[in-house]
């Protein structure tokens, strides 16, 4: 299913930059199983100069999609949220640790 979104930060370029190539780069994972964030970044700005500013914004893109690659399907329903959750906070009888060593909640 393909819908579009509407993104913008203030000045439309770097956040939103940002998002737009995590989003794309996310779809040609599932698709291609490729990257390329440069190229891609380098195609937008054909369009729209200085998308992507700054170099925290590049780190944070090669991040997420590294956490995507390593990590694969993780989507959760908002409703299976919570006892999701309380699955992950559950100890194993056998180790005495968490189920999930790997589930770092943020607060």
């Amino acid at each position: 299913m393909w819908f579009f979104q509407v993104v913008h930060c203030s000045a439309g370029v770097g956040r939103t930059g940002t998002f737009i190539v995590v989003d794309s780069m996310l779809q040609r994972i599932a698709a291609e199983k490729t990257v390329d964030v440069f190229g891609f970044v380098m195609s937008l700005r054909r369009d729209r100069n200085i998308m992507v500013q700054v170099e925290e914004q590049y780190v944070f893109i090669h991040d997420v999609l590294q956490e995507a690659i390593q990590s694969g399907y993780t989507e959760i329903r908002a409703n299976d949220l919570r006892i999701h959750i309380k699955n992950l906070m559950q100890v194993s009888p056998t180790s005495g640790e968490y189920f999930s060593l790997s589930c770092t909640i943020l607060l």
